[in-house]
């Protein structure tokens, strides 16, 4: 049972993160249709909720993992979990770049509130062509 534990924290750190912060990133860098503010902070809250989440969790489940794994004397999952300081470096390091590239920050973002969606209608002037074809079907006689 304890390896079953264990690949779980392993897995869940491997592939659960790395989830995390693609949605979150994705999250941070998409423009939602907000109507209010309070919408916007909200959108805004659960986009940091998220980072935060990943960025605990990266750190946490290794060391939680290797402690674990040292007090039950597994030697298999005790490999896994001594190589996952470097997956862990690794994540922040893509974090990081993603950041810097970044038009913003990626913590504490609060999309703009752009309001109601515009319904104009774009006007087609009569002289281009398109009303002649469109309105009136050529007969041939």
């Amino acid at each position: 049972m304890r390896r079953v534990g264990l690949g779980v924290l392993f897995f869940a750190w491997l592939y659960g993160v790395p989830f995390l912060f693609v949605v979150g990133l994705v999250r941070r860098v998409s423009s939602p249709y907000v109507p209010t503010h309070t919408a916007a902070r909200a959108f805004g809250s659960t986009t940091e909720t998220l980072l935060t989440t990943a960025v605990v969790l990266n750190l946490a489940l290794p060391i939680v993992g290797a402690l674990l794994a040292r007090l039950a004397r597994d030697n298999y999952w005790m490999r896994h979990f001594a190589w996952s300081p470097a997956g862990v470096v690794l994540i922040y390091l893509v974090v990081a770049l993603a950041g810097s590239l970044a038009t913003g920050p990626l913590f504490t973002w609060t999309p703009t509130v752009e309001g109601a969606p515009s319904s104009v209608v774009p006007h087609i002037p009569a002289g281009d062509g398109l009303e002649a074809r469109v309105s009136r079907p050529v007969h041939r006689a």
